[in-house]
């Protein structure tokens, strides 16, 4: 089991192909379950930063070594799940980058200072 905090600081609505980024966010999503510790939580959190709208989400888990942080959004390129080793297609996070893109947005990958990785999802706000 995992425990879900979400905040939101205000109104964010952003202006995009609907179908591609439930998938990008999705992905984001995935992976933070998939690299927490079972007890653990995960953090969404939704704010407008200028134009931008961002989505910061933050696991509990291991966080990404550094040589892997730029890596994580090769296409293939995939970690072992702490779970059980076994790696995935390599084909997520190089679809949000993607999604990002096409969007005016960004996609980054860093580590919390506490421990696990921060996602963050910039997409330009709708004025």
């Amino acid at each position: 089991d995992l425990k879900l905090e979400i905040t939101s600081g205000s109104d964010a609505v952003v202006q995009g192909d609907a179908f591609l980024l439930r998938q990008a966010i999705n992905n984001l999503f995935d992976n933070a379950i998939e690299f927490s510790p079972a007890g653990g939580s995960i953090e969404a959190c939704l704010e407008r930063q200028g134009e931008m709208i961002c989505l910061r989400l933050r696991d509990h888990g291991g966080g990404v070594p550094d040589y892997a942080r730029e890596r994580v959004f090769e296409r293939f390129y995939s970690l072992p799940r702490p779970t059980n080793g076994k790696k995935s297609t390599g084909l997520g996070l190089p679809f949000v980058r993607e999604v990002a893109a096409l969007h005016g947005g960004s996609i980054s990958m860093d580590n919390h200072p506490q421990g696990g990785a921060i996602a963050l999802l910039c997409l330009p706000g709708k004025a």
